[in-house]
């Protein structure tokens, strides 16, 4: 990003030098773009393991799947942008050099498999799916905790009014009070699970309406490649491309908002990191 807001500007990014840092440059862009976006149909799928009622599914939301899962991810990742590292060269036609590619394998795997089933099609699908599915998950749950904290309340008033009566000490208050503490522990990890998911599907809502304008904008070009367009209408082509790239991107810079205003933990841990800095540096000073 950072080098094509400086070639926007100056004409030039700095791959014009060398071609191994052409092809270096443009392998980490399209292996980190890939990893971001892999990494969040991860999160998504990992959620609605964490979310589902069914204990085996649950046990696939662990520390030990996930770093198992992103070690995968990022050796896929890296594999599939290995043709930048085959295909990029310094390009000496135009007047002065240049970084491009002219290969038409690597056009069309770019094109057609990165940008339209990682990139687009294929992770939006994923996401979308999965992120109905969690919310169904999420609802559930919400349904079926009411019912059970319901009935711990009742036994345990149930038992304290019998005891009350019939002036019997109640033997079963001490293991009402453990299960009523249980039941709290569990109603915290499921707010902090919820909370969670739902900064999830926010980041999903967020990636499918900023990747529906690059989706649409790939069918209405597939479908006009052979037309004859004038100069203005290609100036405004490119216009919206340009703009269609910038909200393509933005979900990728966005996240940190979004969990600061979905989730109240966030929030607090956030100020508790802000609070604890104050503390420390007039210390150091």
């Amino acid at each position: 990003m950072l080098l094509n807001v400086v070639d926007s500007f100056n004409g030039k990014n700095g791959t014009e030098t060398y071609t191994w840092w052409c092809r270096l440059v443009h392998y980490f862009g399209n292996a980190g773009y890939t990893l971001l976006v892999v990494a969040l149909c991860l999160a998504s799928i990992d959620r609605y393991h964490a979310t589902s009622r069914n204990a085996r599914l649950r046990q696939r939301s662990s520390m030990k799947v996930a770093t198992f899962s992103v070690s995968i991810v990022t050796l896929i990742s890296l594999l599939l942008s290995i043709p930048d590292l085959l295909y990029w060269y310094i390009d000496n036609s135009f007047g002065e050099p240049k970084c491009v590619n002219v290969s038409t394998i690597y056009s069309t795997y770019n094109m057609y498999f990165l940008g339209l089933v990682v990139y687009s099609f294929g992770t939006l699908i994923l996401l979308i799916i999965v992120g109905v599915l969690t919310y169904c998950n999420l609802k559930n749950v919400q349904h079926a905790s009411h019912p059970n904290r319901t009935a711990v309340i009742s036994v345990g008033a149930t038992a304290h009014t019998a005891s009350m009566i019939t002036r019997i000490p109640n033997n079963n208050h001490s293991i009402i009070q453990q299960n009523d503490t249980q039941q709290a522990i569990n109603i915290s990890k499921q707010r902090i699970d919820t909370q969670f998911s739902v900064m999830l599907i926010l980041e999903i809502l967020c990636y499918t309406f900023a990747t529906i304008p690059q989706c649409i904008q790939f069918i209405y070009s597939q479908a006009t490649v052979n037309y004859l367009k004038s100069d203005m209408t290609q100036a405004i082509e490119g216009l919206f491309a340009s703009l269609i790239y910038v909200i393509a991107c933005t979900p990728y810079c966005t996240s940190f908002y979004i969990y600061y205003f979905s989730s109240s933990t966030y929030r607090q841990n956030i100020k508790k990191i802000l609070c604890k800095k104050r503390q420390i540096w007039p210390a150091r000073n």
